[in-house]
């Protein structure tokens, strides 16, 4: 029996240089205009189908392009010279934006605009490489391939390219390519508890160690602990733009428009995602140096997540666990690691070595009968704790109703 393939799909960003700016948004105003086009048509002849997306692309077709029988079709599309594949990725984008509109309950709309970026399935892009890629553009009058430079990101070793996208921004072009890689390892939690494997469990602090992991073997033994800081010098760059634009909005009268102070917003946004990129990649390869098969992360009821981020401020290392969450996901999976939520009830405040009662000071903990240390390593054993005996809980109550 052949073994089961894995993939993980991550999207490379590549900053585009080129002279041709009005070719491209005259075909992005193209590729949305027949999207709306569909979209429509879609409402109003299909959304009772349930069809697949196969399907219901040659549905649309068939109403709107004259086949070799050049019978006469009920919904001709009104424009001319649309390549095959550029009108199905707007025809897939259609149906995606019609589906999502319906299952939201709402009433028919009237009318709507798009501004969707442009998607190039093959045949609209040819030689890709790490410096470049030549795109099929409309200038309004033809369709013309395209050399456009690529500064910014690198082509990985291994994988598939998928569908890219073409974004345009305000100041700046950006292509979004979708890469399709191999997962050595996906195999689910339950398989990997049975087999023993190690688990790290991951929380977060408003502190310069701003995560705190610990490595727990199938026995529940502490194997290895790391503090990983960053948190001072995140909050640190931070209050710096801050500053700056605190200045610039007092003297410009800007006021709260962002657009008055692009560049800091801007700034404050690159400075968040470069540290949760760095943090993300530093557990993610603690995990691997350990032979981690699980990654546990603390969950939060939506409420008391807001409570704690909204009295801890918006750029303090806390606020910035929710970007590091997101993207230890999709990095561990990568990695072949699964990545589970626990319940974070109790794991800090009680002793992970006799689950007594604890009181805190400071970074320490102090139990009844005795037990002291870093109150947050604490908390990071507890819950890896928690996770396993979740499962041997579960693989009990299974055994004893078979």
């Amino acid at each position: 029996m052949d073994k089961t393939a894995y993939y993980a799909v991550t999207v490379r960003k590549f900053s585009v240089l080129s002279r041709h700016r009005g070719r491209m948004e005259k075909t992005q105003e193209l590729y949305n205009e027949i999207l709306g086009f569909y979209y429509r048509l879609y409402l109003d002849t299909l959304p009772e189908t349930g069809s697949g997306s196969m399907e219901t692309m040659r549905s649309l077709e068939k109403m709107t392009i004259v086949g070799r029988n050049r019978e006469p079709v009920p919904y001709p599309l009104p424009w001319k010279k649309v390549p095959l594949y550029f009108r199905r990725a707007a025809i897939n984008g259609a149906v995606a934006a019609a589906r999502s509109y319906l299952a939201r309950d709402a009433q028919k709309e009237e009318s709507r605009n798009f501004t969707e970026s442009v998607t190039f399935y093959k045949g609209m892009y040819r030689d890709f490489s790490e410096n470049g890629i030549s795109l099929k553009l409309w200038d309004g009058d033809s369709w013309k391939w395209t050399r456009l430079r690529l500064r910014g990101n690198e082509v990985p070793e291994e994988g598939q390219m998928m569908s890219p996208a073409l974004v345009l921004r305000e100041k700046k072009t950006e292509l979004h390519i979708p890469w399709k890689t191999p997962v050595s390892d996906g195999r689910n939690a339950k398989e990997r508890m049975k087999a023993g494997e190690n688990i790290c469990s991951a929380v977060f602090t408003n502190r310069d160690a701003c995560v705190v992991c610990c490595i727990l073997d199938s026995d529940g033994k502490t194997t290895d602990s790391l503090f990983l800081k960053g948190g001072t010098e995140y909050s640190h760059q931070c209050g710096h733009y801050l500053e700056k634009l605190k200045k610039s909005q007092a003297s410009k009268g800007a006021g709260n428009n962002p657009r008055g102070n692009a560049k800091y917003w801007e700034k404050l946004k690159n400075i968040s995602d470069n540290y949760a990129h760095q943090i993300s990649r530093q557990v993610i390869d603690y995990c691997k140096k350990n032979h981690v098969g699980i990654l546990v992360l603390p969950y939060f009821e939506q409420n008391h997540r807001n409570i704690i981020m909204h009295s801890s401020g918006r750029y303090s290392p806390i606020y910035l666990s929710t970007s590091v969450r997101e993207k230890l996901k999709y990095k561990a999976w990568q990695a072949g690691i699964v990545v589970l939520e626990a319940q974070q009830h109790k794991i800090s405040s009680v002793c992970s070595i006799c689950g007594s009662e604890i009181r805190q000071s400071g970074t320490e903990f102090f139990c009844e009968k005795g037990h002291r240390g870093n109150r947050y390593l604490n908390t990071a054993r507890n819950l890896g704790l928690k996770c396993l005996n979740d499962f041997q809980s579960k693989q009990k109550s299974e055994h004893e109703n078979r």
